[in-house]
């Protein structure tokens, strides 16, 4: 019995390794033929500067440290919108982005009540972005560092003025995903991981700041036409619908919305291909 266990559990894990390779190769052919789409729009976009190029480096590294630490999926969304809102508000160059990444991620677990050692959130950073070094000391490097991120909390709650609370779209788009389940062919919704792909494609969009130039709304809802689109999954009855299935979720959203929010998505992917 216990050798049928494990070979169930060993065949349902490589359907899953398998479908993450799908879905990996799937969502680049859909990248390729949406930039060719938007093309033009995505040809004006100027080209980032260094400074914000290492925001958007870190940016995309706040989720992974995340990981490491625990952390849930809320607490490392609002980690991420500190840090983006932040760098909105103040000048690239006239703060160290490590510090503030580390600052955000301490302040982060306390808004959401997931309280971090500051000890752990160093130890993870340090290892992050020296693989091959030794963790750091308890010596007085250690505990100026600790200081410099107490500090630096302080500092970022009085830029952000202490509105470090947000809406994030995960509970809309559970909420999203469990009706357009009841209007799918239930084998349809099981061969195809469309839920993943649109729970991957949320927690991309934190590496850049889609989370303050869009509504969480909305964000929900591009996220999931993106994965349906992916896969080629139709939502029924959509042609002879009086309006949209994405505009039974929201009312005040328009195809151009929607566009505007996968293009700046796909912006980011490409744009971390791109970094050296």
């Amino acid at each position: 019995m216990q050798a049928v266990d494990l070979a169930d559990g060993e065949r349902e894990l490589a359907r899953k390794t398998l479908w993450r390779l799908v879905a990996r190769s799937l969502l680049e052919n859909a990248v390729r033929g949406f930039l060719s789409l938007r093309g033009p729009r995505l040809l004006a976009a100027p080209v980032p500067n260094p400074a914000r190029t290492s925001t958007v480096v870190l940016g995309s590294a706040l989720p992974r440290r995340g990981v490491k630490l625990g952390m849930r999926s809320i607490p490392i969304a609002t980690a991420c919108t500190i840090y983006h809102k932040f760098f909105c508000e103040t000048n690239l160059d006239a703060y160290d982005p490590y510090l503030i990444a580390m600052s955000s991620i301490y302040l982060a677990g306390k808004v959401e009540e997931q309280h971090l050692r500051t000890r752990d959130i160093i130890n993870v950073s340090n290892r992050y972005f020296n693989p091959s070094g030794e963790p750091l000391e308890l010596d007085s490097r250690f505990w100026e560092l600790r200081d410099s991120i107490v500090q630096c909390e302080l500092l970022m709650l009085r830029v952000l003025r202490f509105q470090v609370s947000f809406q994030h779209p995960h509970k809309y788009l559970l909420h999203y995903l469990v009706s357009l389940q009841n209007w799918l062919n239930r084998h349809s919704w099981q061969r195809t991981p469309v839920a993943v792909t649109a729970w991957a494609l949320l927690r991309d969009s934190y590496h850049g700041a889609l989370c303050l130039r869009f509504q969480a709304q909305h964000i929900a809802v591009a996220v999931l036409y993106l994965a349906l689109q992916v896969y080629g999954v139709e939502v029924p009855a959509e042609v002879e619908a009086e309006k949209p299935w994405w505009q039974v979720f929201n009312d005040d959203l328009t195809k151009p919305i929607i566009d505007n929010i996968v293009s700046d998505l796909i912006q980011i992917y490409t744009m971390d291909t791109e970094i050296p």
